[in-house]
């Protein structure tokens, strides 16, 4: 493990099923920093379980709201029970600030681009950030966002559109550009594609959106059973 000479201390943490990608781009980047790193794992029923308590907490019914906060709650369960981390970092706001999303690659215009990304950070109280509050919060845990510090966001805000939009095929390219001197994390890491934090965090061999699919259809189909022999 590099060590770094570090003014604090610091950890990480992520979670995935088995032979997640997040999972191994994350152990990638917290050998790289030298953090005390985290790994949490879930199976499809523990996911499963743990939505009716997601719903609960973020207070919505949105789909894919729900899907990618169920990552999140059981990882800020496992920093509430086993650390003494209390104020954790993530980094919800930076694909809507910086046009993360793969669709930005096909926007008409850079203007166009702009709007529709002023338009998603306006939007952001209902989805992204309402997930990473609540699911935080139902565990007494202090959230913080840096990429939506005001003063960033204002300064990115401020930069001529055609600098903002996905370059060479690569979204998110001024944000990662910014770092490529450096040696913060590793550059397979930095330069890594768009993936959704519902999809990174799942197997490979069936994703996570497949298994709550499956679950609600085979709900749906019992559910239609027995009103079926009620009749």
């Amino acid at each position: 493990m590099k060590e770094r000479n570090l003014p604090y201390s610091l950890q990480t943490f992520a979670i995935g099923m088995e032979d997640s990608p997040d999972l191994k781009a994350a152990r990638k980047v917290a050998n790289h920093i030298g953090s005390e790193h985290h790994e949490v794992m879930f199976d499809a029923e523990e996911g499963i379980q743990a939505v009716d308590e997601v719903i609960f907490s973020l207070e919505t019914y949105d789909i894919t709201t729900v899907r990618a906060s169920v990552g999140m709650y059981l990882v800020s369960k496992y920093i509430r029970k086993k650390t003494d981390s209390v104020v954790i970092f993530s980094g919800e706001g930076s694909d809507e600030l910086t046009q993360g999303y793969i669709y930005f690659h096909k926007a008409p215009s850079s203007e166009e681009a702009a709007e529709d990304s002023e338009r998603l950070l306006r939007e952001l109280y209902m989805f992204d950030v309402l997930r990473a509050d609540r699911t935080t919060a139902a565990h007494g845990l202090e959230l913080r966002v840096p990429f939506l510090d005001h003063r960033f966001t204002a300064y990115y805000l401020s930069l001529p559109p055609e600098l903002r939009i996905p370059k060479n095929g690569v979204e998110k390219y001024l944000l990662r550009e910014a770092f490529e001197s450096s040696d913060l994390i590793p550059k397979d890491i930095l330069w890594r594609p768009k993936e959704a934090f519902s999809d990174g965090l799942t197997s490979i061999k069936k994703s996570w959106f497949n298994i709550l699919q499956d679950h609600i259809e085979h709900q749906v189909l019992l559910s239609q059973s027995l009103f079926l022999e009620m009749m």
